[in-house]
């Protein structure tokens, strides 16, 4: 209704949600507010995409979110090599910034793909202990060690929830 009000009358509209699926069909553009201060404005798709910051990319409900050193930068490969505390990531190159400085990475849950272990690694993968899984109303969340979260299909997770070893892979794109 409020989509069909908007296109018919051209008005604006302020809509304050909690809903981030309904933010993101209704939204053209989107406030993301903490403790009544606005942390971050913009389309919602580039927001998802680009959180300001690790508070922000929390408020949007990511689980993925650590601490890197740089410490590989290519411009002319386009990407940039990322080390935690865990695993190291291959990614986007970085510009403006240096080797050796601290950022922060955040990668979605549904970008994880889950990989039994053995055969062969693809890029920025991952080998991690299956710790536990929960139903959610469009998949299943699980959780591995490090901290690591993925959002698999019910059906994918029927498929490989017997595995003994997991690998998990996050495309440089994520």
């Amino acid at each position: 209704l409020l989509r069909q009000v908007r296109e018919q009358f051209a008005l604006p509209i302020l809509l304050v949600t909690h809903d981030l699926d309904e933010a993101f069909a209704l939204g053209r553009q989107m406030l993301v507010l903490e403790n009544g201060r606005i942390v971050q404005s913009g389309a919602p798709a580039r927001i998802l995409d680009q959180p300001a910051s690790p508070q922000v990319a929390r408020l949007l409900g990511v689980p993925n979110i650590f601490e890197a050193t740089i410490a590989a930068l290519d411009p002319g490969r386009n990407s940039s090599r990322l080390e935690t505390a865990a695993f190291a990531l291959s990614a986007p190159y970085l510009p403006g910034r240096f080797r050796g400085d601290r950022v922060s990475i955040a990668f979605r849950a549904e970008d994880v793909i889950v990989h039994p272990a053995g055969g062969a690694r693809p890029l920025n993968s991952i080998p991690a202990a299956f710790l536990g899984a929960s139903e959610r109303s469009q998949n299943i969340r699980l959780e591995f060690s490090g901290g690591l979260v993925a959002d698999i299909s019910r059906q994918e997770f029927d498929r490989q929830k017997h595995n003994e070893e997991w690998l998990l892979e996050i495309p440089p794109a994520a």
